[in-house]
């Protein structure tokens, strides 16, 4: 069972007293710190170790200065098939309820959804939220809120709030069911001196009740009428008590991560690239290394006999025991360092005086076989990053030459791993929802379903098309094709959902979906068809057109069964026509012949 308002109050009281924090929280602290410098590369050369060795202190942070990973755009490229999974239509999405209930409910969750992130829909929320957080702080809570609202004219307005790791203290499960959250944000007042202060605001989420302590400067006036205090005093500090009640049937609370850590015995979550991190740190190492060189040794050294300083005669000093300020010490004539600067002399009278140039100054290149192997070294490792992830090589000519066996592994390989990632996205798709219609007031007896398919579908459109000529070629059969012809639909009309639409329902009616115009022109030509189905397939785009035009509403709106009624009278009516316009058998005539 879960706490309720007394039992929430004495033990954020007791959290704040005693500094407690859950038995994970350096842990997952420490991960999302790692998570964050390795996808966005801010800090990123803090991850790197000082080779004792050969490397002294100096020689280590001028490392790190000249250190610019590859490591967050090869995190960048491994997301974009998660985040092609997540934009993936789900096969299953159900919001119904086992009682009889109002279309309007149906319309006023539906708008909640809709409006869940701002303008954005909970489904953009998502696009944008579940797989950077699974990367970068898998262990963060994704809350749902609303802000105070007048029951008498409204409902309530759900928001997404994502507390951090860092930010969600402490927390506990009962058989993997949340029961109760606290989560610690900072916050700032200007006290009476007009000076800035800096303190805490916390908060408990049980479900039917929410508690908040905030920090404030002085001792908050205590509610007399009220069972529980006001304002508390914790360790010296004054805590402003406020109580809400959202009614919630659960802590509307669920975390990002869907793989289980298994230092922790499950207990909080890893990151989605938290298995090749060995081969990022081997990454980020050679690459700083490769960097350092470059920097340091891949250009060419100058090699050029000087004449001593025309100031000092080669002795360093002057007479008063100071530095030459020609040379700056070093007793040679100043050289020029630019890469820009341009050597001049006069051009003699005399061709004999001319001094060959080739002597003055030399070039000397340095060997980049060290260069190469690390630059080949880094490029294996970052494909290594994809094999592991994904179980699939960075994309390769060597690719085009393939078998079909080969490709259809490697898409196997794909949809395995995304598959887990894909349950929990629709597994709090459902959770998220339940909260907002909670919130609305038509939480009860709700029944979700959320599901994406097991094909990701990975392929391109010229694989796509390929695949249908093989097809066609074979002799498949014709609900292959037909498949086939929907997959390149989807990926042809994937940012027009209006026209795919239309796609899909003149497809529902086309009755020789999936056979080539040829064998539809035998059947006919044979008498193998009926007259209905051979008018409705020569004329589907005419009869949608002139539906399109009598129907007062859009008729791809419509029920499917309106649709299908008015699609076969509309081919009745064609073969009526078409009976009526034949012209009658001609009279033949025999006459005597001539005599």
């Amino acid at each position: 069972l879960q706490m309720n308002k007394l039992e929430g109050f004495q033990e954020l009281r007791r959290i704040i007293a005693g500094g407690v924090r859950h038995k994970d929280y350096k842990r997952v602290c420490e991960l999302a710190d790692k998570y964050y410098k390795m996808v966005t590369g801010d800090g990123i050369s803090d991850l790197l170790e000082r080779i004792v060795t050969r490397e002294s202190e100096d020689e280590f942070e001028q490392r790190k200065r000249l250190t610019n990973s590859i490591i967050p755009p090869t995190l960048a490229s491994t997301k974009l098939p998660f985040q092609k999974a997540v934009r993936k239509k789900p096969k299953v999405r159900v919001i119904d309820w086992d009682i009889e209930k109002p279309e309007e409910n149906l319309k006023l969750v539906e708008d909640r959804i809709s409006t869940y992130w701002g303008d954005g829909s909970l489904e953009k929320f998502l696009e944008y939220a579940y797989v950077d957080y699974n990367y970068i702080d898998p262990n963060a809570f994704l809350i749902t809120e609303f802000d105070a609202f007048d029951p008498k004219v409204e409902k309530a307005k759900p928001y997404p709030f994502i507390a951090t790791s860092e930010q969600a203290i402490m927390f506990e499960f009962k058989n993997n069911i949340l029961q109760y959250l606290v989560v610690r944000l900072p916050i700032s007042w200007i006290d009476k001196e007009g000076k800035p202060k800096e303190g805490f605001k916390y908060t408990i989420y049980l479900g039917e009740d929410t508690i908040q302590f905030t920090e404030v400067e002085d001792k908050p006036t205590i509610d007399i009428t009220s069972d529980l205090p006001g304002g508390v005093e914790i360790a010296g500090k004054y805590y402003l008590v406020e109580f809400f009640k959202p009614k919630g049937k659960k802590v509307p609370a669920r975390r990002f991560g869907y793989k289980p850590d298994g230092e922790t015995q499950g207990r909080t979550f890893i990151s989605a690239f938290h298995d090749v991190i060995p081969y990022l740190s081997k990454t980020l190492k050679i690459d700083s290394e490769l960097d350092l060189s470059t920097a340091m040794t891949a250009f060419p050294q100058r090699f050029r006999y000087v004449n001593p300083c025309p100031e000092c005669h080669g002795a360093r000093t002057l007479l008063d025991g100071k530095a030459c300020g020609t040379c700056g010490g070093t007793g040679k004539e100043p050289i020029h360092s630019s890469t820009m600067d341009v050597v001049t002399l006069d051009l003699p009278r005399d061709p004999v005086e001319m001094i060959d140039l080739e002597k003055l100054l030399v070039y000397k290149s340095p060997p980049i076989e060290l260069l190469e192997f690390q630059e080949q070294y880094v490029q294996n490792l970052r494909a290594s990053v994809f094999l592991m992830m994904f179980n699939k090589e960075l994309m390769t000519r060597n690719e085009l030459s393939s078998t079909a066996t080969e490709v259809r592994i490697t898409e196997d390989n794909i949809n395995d791993t995304l598959r887990p990632f894909a349950q929990s996205l629709s597994t709090t798709w459902e959770f998220v929802v339940e909260d907002i219609a909670t919130f609305v007031d038509m939480g009860d007896g709700i029944i979700l379903q959320h599901q994406y398919p097991e094909d990701f579908k990975f392929k391109s459109q010229t694989e796509l098309m390929l695949e249908l000529k093989q097809a066609k070629d074979a002799g498949a059969s014709t609900s292959t094709i037909a498949k086939i012809e929907d997959d390149i639909n989807e990926l042809l009309y994937a940012d027009r959902p209006e026209e795919l639409k239309v796609i899909r329902i003149k497809n529902d009616y086309n009755p020789f979906r999936g056979y080539s115009e040829e064998n539809v022109r035998l059947l006919i030509s044979q008498g193998l068809t009926t007259k209905y189905n051979a008018v409705l397939w020569a004329n589907l785009e005419s009869i949608f057109n002139e539906l399109e035009i009598e129907e007062k509403q859009w008729i791809y709106d419509m029920a499917k069964e309106y649709i299908s009624e008015r699609v076969k009278a509309k081919t009745e009516e064609y073969i009526a026509k078409m009976d009526g316009a034949k012209p009658k058998e001609p009279v033949v005539q025999f006459n005597e012949p001539e005599e």
